[in-house]
């Protein structure tokens, strides 16, 4: 099993909306694909579901609990118990879902509380690992080849706890200023919460079996630009010097080396995107991938081409990711 996280510490730069769709283009592509929602807003829980059903999720999780992420690591924040085997609703063929919870956002102080405390307590390790734990019990139960989490923004106890369940890390960005700072603060945080994690594991190795804490190092496996609009094969004429910026930022403190070559040569570059702006709240009523969207959906004549060339790159996208990268 292969766990991945598209992870950013900065909102709207089309995470969720590609951590839906890669999904979709996994399993069309033969490969069983679980998605954990670790985002307290629960958005991507939304789009598969509805809000309809995600409520009835909700409502039957307070009598039986395991049918979301926040259900099942609820006995290990109140130190009652361990993961619950989680409850997966199959979303499409191949393709399975363990919805969120707002309530999970309360998880995020005891994964702060007992951070501090990993390397010697065995209650802080058991909380730490908590969702690796709760990955590999959703990727067992279906046999599952890709474990995809979602995450919500920012640095915080919960995304790096969500991140140590997680082998390969892609950063979407947007073409502007602010997505070259977010690379300057992911960055050094990747490092350090990897440093962190392998002393960790360095302390435990003469006594609790280091077997069983995570042993994911989330390295980044590239980026994703999605930019401002479409114009045949390149940016937008204002977006294209911070697209320029974004190899050498990514590489100077993602990854602690040097580049100089421009993004259609760089190997972490995984796909820049079209700007489907147009497909995004579409797809979400239809609650299917921009890829699927037909004149049923309410599409006009003129987007059945921008949806086929969606499909190209994601189909492209998705190949990237499954092979190995530089």
């Amino acid at each position: 099993m292969r766990s991945l996280v598209l992870f950013n510490n900065r909102s709207g730069v089309g995470k969720t909306t590609l951590t839906f769709n890669i999904a979709h283009m996994a399993a069309r592509s033969g490969l069983q694909t679980v998605v954990l929602d670790v985002d307290p807003q629960s958005d991507i829980s939304s789009i598969f579901l509805g809000e309809e059903k995600l409520a009835g999720i909700w409502e039957q999780e307070e009598r039986v609990p395991g049918g979301t992420v926040a259900g099942c690591v609820d006995p290990v924040r109140r130190g009652t118990g361990d993961v619950l085997d989680p409850s997966l609703i199959q979303v499409a063929d191949d393709l399975w879902l363990l919805p969120g919870h707002l309530s999970l956002s309360r998880f995020e102080q005891t994964l702060a509380e007992e951070w501090p405390g990993s390397s010697s307590k065995e209650r802080a390790l058991d909380v730490t690992a908590s969702l690796d734990l709760l990955a590999n019990k959703a990727a067992a139960a279906v046999e599952a080849d890709w474990v995809m989490i979602d995450v919500g923004p920012g640095l915080g106890a919960l995304s790096r706890a969500a991140l140590l369940a997680c082998d390969d890390v892609i950063i979407p960005l947007a073409p502007d200023f602010f997505s070259l700072q977010s690379l300057k603060d992911i960055g050094p945080a990747l490092q350090e919460w990897r440093r962190d994690w392998r002393a960790v594991r360095e302390r435990h190795a003469g006594g609790r079996a280091p077997k069983n804490l995570p042993g994911h190092l989330f390295s980044p496996l590239g980026y994703v630009v999605q930019q401002d609009l479409a114009r045949g094969n390149r940016p937008a004429v204002g977006s294209e010097s911070w697209v320029e910026q974004i190899p050498s930022v990514f590489h100077e403190y993602v990854l602690e080396e040097s580049f100089s070559r421009g993004i259609d040569e760089d190997l972490r570059c995984l796909a820049q995107l079209r700007h489907y702006a147009s497909l995004v709240p579409l797809a979400q009523i239809a609650r299917k991938p921009m890829f699927d969207l037909k004149r049923a959906d309410g599409i006009g004549s003129g987007q059945l081409q921008t949806v086929a060339k969606f499909r190209t790159e994601l189909e492209a996208l998705v190949q990237k990711i499954a092979g190995p990268v530089g």
